[in-house]
């Protein structure tokens, strides 16, 4: 079974990677763990936000195996190093497009730089 790690961040561009996965991955076949990363201090209303987020995606992946993860911190070094400790075997999200060269976010950037051990789709930004 593969266990894949599907980092969010709650814009509609995350929702890509969630039916990517739903459309060319059967259930029986992957173990998925949902994660957002936020920065900055802790707050109730942005946690409930986020929280909210997270189980609004693992809804929509209901045949499969999910799991649903909140860190707080950089979200690329965060996401690089949540996923070398729980030794997944890839990582799906989609790119951000920024600027008039779609050039890739800093997250997508730090990500493709360092998941050079594991498998990793980025998803282009529709």
């Amino acid at each position: 079974m593969l266990k894949l790690l599907l980092p969010i961040d709650g814009s509609p561009r995350s929702l890509r990677s969630v039916e990517t996965v739903a459309r060319i991955i059967p259930p029986d076949k992957a173990s998925i763990t949902i994660l957002t990363v936020a920065p900055g201090l802790e707050s109730a209303r942005t946690e409930t936000e986020v929280m909210g987020a997270l189980e609004l995606y693992a809804s929509l992946l209901e045949p499969y195996e999910v799991k649903t993860v909140f860190l707080r911190g950089i979200a690329g070094p965060v996401i690089i190093q949540y996923a070398k400790e729980e030794k997944f075997d890839a990582i799906i999200m989609t790119r951000s497009s920024q600027g008039p060269k779609n050039k890739m976010g800093s997250v997508s950037s730090h990500v493709a730089k360092h998941a050079d051990f594991l498998s990793l789709i980025l998803l282009q930004e529709d």
